[in-house]
């Protein structure tokens, strides 16, 4: 389809006097023009990787083009921008170890392209909901297209999935709208995302947002639900696979979609879009993918594990063993159950953390199956995984409740509860452990 700058401009006015509805010929001219951006998107992306190379090897690096949904939300937030002038419909994330692998990417980035606008450094000035990284626009040779580049640590781009993951869980719009769209969880986001130590009002503010949310349970079943299943999807997809469709939900096991050709990925997110324009679904890039960066980079997608699970344990620790030093016996066996339901995620973890393995439960046994044949010398080798990483977090058990035992050594009534109560928790744990027989099933 042929087009001008002029229909395209037309085209962002007519979303916002119809109030984002358009019609089909008018949705095909929108994906044209996305798919413009195809080419140019793809080049940048290319030289991208020399960069990220160069910088760390390990980096992460992905493409996508913005969602049409998200395009339309973003003409009805700006109705004075002009659509043939948005910058971001093409974009590039780039997730590095550290800040200072950042800073020497952007120096790259700034040799090697024409810089198009303003750089936006949320490091040096993050935004109110606590967001971290740098944003550059840079401008493609050939077309003179416009192509967005993030670029964020591992522990930005964490705490930025988990705001998405809290959008998807709570009908929360805290990535397009910010802070103001909910405060509570804005303030929340902002804690996660502090490098300083967080005040004990702040520890507890933490808290009693994850305990009124349910925010841990919630988080906890839509991983345990969706691990297995989306890791057996990454095994089916084609070996040859560049592209990936990622249709997530609050109630069904994502979708997860290889293909080898770009425009046939394209014509089934397209398809998906005209079927459903509510979906959350992402069509997406990543240089020589695995099963652990998809996971990362779409953590909010894929919904199978996060690091806020291992990350929020030492907050926890602290609240509970205050609530002991305060004589708070109730909030202490409160926050406890908390720790337990970490505590339980991260020995599941242990088992199904591991790409390649599958883990399936049948009464008391684990079920630990593989696409390929699983080895005498394999399996030795991951039962010894599996029992240095399950020691590691005993042996941090143990110290957490070695911490708790001089607190509830009296002979008060208070303290005769605590002991009782940690004695049933250890049984709890004991059994739960003993239950767990491995089994590889080839």
């Amino acid at each position: 389809m042929k087009y001008t700058n002029g229909d395209i401009r037309r085209l962002g006015e007519t979303i916002v006097k119809n109030n984002g509805i358009i019609s089909d010929d008018e949705l095909d001219l929108l994906q044209d023009y996305r798919k413009s951006y195809t080419e140019p998107l793809s080049a940048t992306f290319n030289q991208l990787v020399e960069i990220k190379n160069s910088v760390g090897r390990d980096g992460i690096i992905a493409f996508r083009l913005k969602r049409i949904r998200t395009i339309i939300n973003k003409v009805l937030r700006n109705p004075s921008m002009q659509l043939n002038r948005m910058g971001d419909i093409a974009g590039i994330r780039l997730i590095l170890e550290n800040q200072n692998q950042i800073y020497k990417a952007l120096k790259l980035i700034e040799t090697e392209f024409e810089i198009s606008g303003k750089i936006r450094d949320y490091i040096k000035d993050p935004k109110r909901i606590g967001y971290k990284g740098i944003h550059v626009y840079v401008k493609d040779k050939q077309f003179g297209k416009r192509i967005e580049i993030q670029i964020r640590t591992r522990d930005f781009h964490n705490w930025s999935t988990l705001v998405e993951i809290t959008d998807l869980l709570y009908g929360t719009r805290l990535k397009e709208l910010g802070y103001e769209n909910n405060p509570k969880f804005g303030e929340f986001h902002a804690l996660m995302s502090s490098d300083l130590e967080l005040s004990k009002v702040q520890a507890n503010q933490v808290y009693e947002l994850l305990h009124e949310t349910n925010f841990i349970s919630k988080l906890s079943q839509t991983f345990r639900r969706n691990n297995e299943k989306v890791k057996k999807q990454w095994h089916e997809v084609l070996p040859r696979s560049k592209y990936f469709l990622i249709e997530s939900s609050t109630s069904e096991i994502p979708s997860l979609t290889g293909f080898v050709d770009y425009d046939k990925a394209e014509e089934a997110y397209f398809k998906t879009y005209k079927d459903d324009p509510e979906a959350l679904i992402v069509l997406t890039a990543i240089q020589k993918p695995t099963f652990d960066q998809i996971s990362v980079a779409y953590a909010n997608y894929i919904l199978s594990y996060h690091t806020f699970i291992k990350d929020i344990e030492p907050i926890i620790k602290t609240l509970a063993i205050e609530a002991l030093e305060q004589g708070k016996i109730y909030r202490f066996k409160k926050i406890f159950k908390t720790y337990e339901e970490l505590e339980a995620n991260g020995i599941l973890h242990i088992w199904t953390g591991k790409a390649d393995i599958f883990v399936t439960r049948q009464k008391n046994r684990l079920l630990l199956s593989s696409p390929d044949k699983i080895s005498s010398r394999k399996q030795k080798l991951i039962r010894k995984e599996i029992h240095s990483d399950l020691q590691l977090r005993i042996a941090n058990h143990h110290k957490f409740i070695s911490d708790i035992k001089p607190l509830i050594d009296g002979e008060s009534i208070k303290s005769w509860i605590c002991r009782s109560f940690l004695k049933r928790n250890g049984k709890r744990i004991k059994n739960r452990l003993k239950e767990l027989e491995i089994e590889f099933k080839n």
